[in-house]
């Protein structure tokens, strides 16, 4: 997700989106959506840890971008929108680029060394770091007291769900601290893409930060020729990176552009709160992960203070 944030801590889009027309029943359609991209986005962390079991980390980005672009090119020409080459746009699609590229090689680096449920947790307090990037660098607004609470809640949650209140940390330190720089790189590309306010199309903006990343991807072939599959992946590796092209670039995106001109800040922030929970449910059912009392308290409080970091203050 690479586009500007809001005051909830959530992107809005660069222009209104040209959207296919759906059923006259819009209600279905629109919650038809926001169930699609919750359940996406809660099995992508899952498909990251399946992608890297057998596929070395920049070999998987490479092919999970290689099937994504056709996928954008036919929907640009579904939607009927252009794909602008002109400098600003330029510089717009390298600054979605920086969430595409960087944050998913720092992601895909960590899904090697911790469970998707740690990427799903760490990618839950998001908005919470969104928010602070707000008031203290670009000081465009204030939290209310609900949202200091909810802030308060989350760092408490995160303490507890990667066990850093354990004498002896259990999981891999050096992969929370890929993990973490990930979901940084994520919120910082969706600030730089404000700042450059190209005002591109949504699907524009995805179409041409994919293919800026995977040139991005490319360049870094050669360093990891060694590593170059040799061999069909197996079936769960395969469905991982043909699921993480098709949906989780693409689809959830389209979905979840559509989305933000239809409902709520605060209804948009259910997602932040029922992604971590399903991601462990799938983390758990579909690839055996533990799960210490320890993350069930912090993921509670990270939900919690997700709730909390929802609400407004009346008036205000």
């Amino acid at each position: 997700m690479n586009n500007p944030i809001n005051k909830n801590g959530f992107p809005t889009p660069l222009s209104k989106p040209v959207v296919a027309p759906f059923s006259q029943n819009s209600r279905f359609a629109t919650a038809g959506q926001f169930i699609t991209v919750v359940l996406i986005w809660s099995l992508t962390p899952l498909s990251a840890v399946w992608t890297v079991h057998e596929i070395h980390w920049a070999w998987g980005l490479f092919i999970r971008f290689s099937l994504a672009i056709p996928i954008a090119l036919a929907c640009q020409a579904y939607f009927k929108v252009k794909i602008p080459v002109h400098p600003q746009a330029l510089l717009s699609y390298a600054a979605g680029a920086l969430g595409l590229f960087a944050s998913m090689a720092f992601c895909y680096m960590g899904a090697s060394r911790v469970p998707s449920t740690v990427i799903s947790i760490i990618y839950g307090s998001a908005p919470f770091v969104s928010g602070l990037v707000a008031i203290y660098i670009f000081r465009s607004e204030k939290f209310s007291a609900y949202q200091w609470l909810g802030l308060l809640l989350g760092m408490l949650g995160l303490y507890f769900a990667l066990g850093l209140n354990e004498q002896n940390l259990l999981l891999d330190r050096f992969g929370i601290g890929l993990e973490i720089v990930a979901m940084l790189l994520y919120v910082l590309s969706a600030f730089a893409v404000r700042a450059v306010a190209a005002n591109i199309h949504p699907v524009s903006q995805m179409t041409g930060a994919t293919i800026m990343s995977w040139l991005g991807y490319c360049s870094l072939l050669p360093f990891f020729s060694s590593d170059m599959p040799d061999e069909l992946p197996s079936l769960d590796t395969a469905i991982a990176i043909v699921y993480s092209a098709v949906f989780s670039s693409v689809l959830a995106m389209i979905f979840y552009y559509q989305l933000l001109n239809k409902v709520k800040p605060t209804t948009l922030m259910l997602m932040n709160i029922i992604c971590p929970v399903l991601a462990t449910l799938w983390g758990t059912w579909l690839n055996h992960e533990l799960l210490s009392s320890h993350f069930i308290l912090g993921l509670l409080l990270l939900c919690m203070g997700l709730a909390c970091y929802a609400l407004r203050v009346p008036g205000k």
